[in-house]
């Protein structure tokens, strides 16, 4: 997995002695990007997408069309 952290202060993530070997100033802002090598933790997309509940409200919305609908669509296609 790669996650991406834009614009955060070098000292909320490192304690001042690793910022002195780094020559990095703790208010300096930095781009971290996360990429894990093991991956145990790893989940995939359509288990990301069901946790997050981004589409849950789609359970709630009618089928927009159904089998009868396509049928009927295709019939007037034919004719």
């Amino acid at each position: 997995m790669r996650a991406t952290i834009d614009r955060i202060e070098a000292g909320r993530l490192l304690p001042a002695e690793d910022l002195a070997r780094l020559g990095l100033a703790p208010r300096r802002m930095l781009r971290i990007v996360l990429e894990t090598i093991d991956g145990e933790d790893e989940i995939s997309i359509t288990e990301m997408n069901a946790q997050g509940g981004a589409f849950a409200h789609l359970a709630l919305e009618p089928d927009l069309y159904s089998d009868s609908d396509l049928i009927r669509r295709n019939e007037d296609f034919i004719r």
